[in-house]
């Protein structure tokens, strides 16, 4: 090879340590020559700059490869302003820019240390890092779908203050309602927030005045009658002191669970609606909706990216990885990876091979046959469970990459079935005993 001739002499590199309000640049030679370094705020007036500090470096057909870490979040701005104005930009990972810091003798942090750092893993592994795309649509699908996940984790945490509020007032409060966040329940304790409002009620009563107060859902006499009875039984002669306040704080927690509630009904709609402009069929998938389907999908991306199955799968961590030393060589479970987007496929997995509450009535009779099959050779549950999950990776592959729905083998769905019921009535007469025998 004529290494005067080398493809990385013909550009300089650019690494850009992304902030909030200001980024630091840093231009290297192919040579590794810090040639350099500015810091501009995150504006497109500054980043003008960027490109009149970098346009001295590019005469006689060199050209600029720019260097990111962050390209979804700080760096987005800056990403694309680079990408619209034709430049090569490039995603680097900030383990490689930890690893490049770890190899000096002394290892400061800087804001130009580490630009420099992420110019050297850009130099380095110019052939090898992937481009960075403009994918709007799929960055503000994943904007979307973490302003849900960031709202059903503000609910748990109000789920279990409520919990604790309501043990106070009604110790049988469990009873009342299947779920405590149900339509009725949380009208439910918003007008009635303690039991003294209520006790002297008859079930008649109670009905026609949480139907007055424009108590939503079913309740019934039935269910009035079993509310006024654990109320009786614990006998409330009282109020406790200070109850208005404590009141008043249930009310307040009930109203914040609504208000999320709410929130979350508009992102569904919002989440679908771009999932719809992808035009894809990934919904078409046993035990996918749209909304699933969005979640997945604002993680693999463009799905052009990946060239096989496999690749998808150890972007997963799904697929095993070697270790090997010596005259060892060993196959282990994958840790690494996308996990967000290897928990979606396992409770999509989970959900697949799920047999309803009266465990006779498969999800999916395919992959509940496989993972009995992957059982009985040897593996263990968890083993059975991650090759039913390679198996979704692929069918996923498969619709996103040929854009094409999921068509399910009826004739093969009925050989598995039959296949799976001796199974599942044996597992269940198992966990009779069990109860039994408790």
């Amino acid at each position: 090879m004529n290494y005067n001739n080398h493809p990385k002499l013909n550009y300089v590199y650019v690494g850009i340590d992304c902030h909030k309000e200001v980024h630091t640049a840093c231009v290297i030679s192919p040579f590794n020559e810090t040639l350099e370094t500015l810091t501009f705020k995150n504006d497109y007036k500054d980043f003008k700059n960027l490109i009149d500090m970098v346009s001295k470096y590019t005469k006689d057909g060199i050209q600029a490869i720019y260097g990111l870490e962050d390209v979804k979040h700080l760096g987005h701005t800056l990403a694309g302003y680079l990408i619209e104005r034709g430049f090569i930009v490039k995603h680097i990972l900030s383990s490689y820019t930890a690893i490049e810091r770890a190899k000096h003798p002394i290892i400061d942090k800087t804001d130009e240390i580490d630009a420099r750092c992420i110019a050297k893993v850009t130099l380095d592994e110019f052939l090898n890092l992937p481009n960075v795309k403009e994918e709007e649509l799929y960055w503000t699908l994943k904007q979307f779908i973490k302003m849900k996940t960031n709202i059903n984790r503000s609910n748990a945490k109000l789920k279990n203050k409520l919990h604790a509020q309501l043990l106070h007032h009604y110790p049988n409060y469990s009873n009342f309602f299947s779920s405590i966040d149900g339509k009725s329940a949380l009208d439910f304790w918003e007008n009635y927030p303690s039991p003294n409002m209520i006790k002297d009620f008859t079930p008649e009563q109670l009905v026609e005045d949480f139907k007055s107060k424009g108590g939503k859902g079913g309740f019934s006499i039935k269910k009035a009658t079993l509310i006024l009875n654990y109320i009786k039984d614990y006998n409330y002669s009282k109020e406790m002191e200070y109850q208005e306040n404590r009141n008043q704080l249930i009310i307040t927690i009930i109203r914040n669970i609504k208000n999320n509630n709410l929130q979350k009904e508009q992102l569904d709609n919002d989440i679908i609606n771009l999932y719809d402009k992808l035009n894809v069929h990934l919904h078409t998938l046993i035990g996918l909706t749209k909304t699933t389907s969005a979640e997945i999908i604002s993680e693999i991306g463009d799905i052009k990216r990946f060239s096989n199955s496999s690749k998808l799968a150890k972007y997963c961590g799904i697929a095993p990885i070697n270790r090997s030393s010596g005259g060892s060589d060993k196959v282990k479970r994958n840790e690494f990876g996308n996990r967000t987007l290897n928990s979606y496929i396992y409770y999509l997995a989970c959900r697949s091979i799920s047999t309803g509450k009266d465990m006779t009535t498969p999800q999916n009779a395919i992959f509940l046959d496989y993972y009995y099959k992957k059982i009985s050779d040897g593996k263990t549950k968890k083993q059975a469970l991650t090759c039913v999950m390679r198996r979704i990776v692929n069918i996923i592959y498969k619709i996103l990459n040929e854009n094409i729905p999921y068509q399910h083998p009826k004739n093969l769905n009925t050989k598995c079935l039959d296949n799976v019921s001796e199974k599942m009535l044996k597992i269940k007469d198992e966990k009779k005993k069990i109860i039994k025998n408790c």
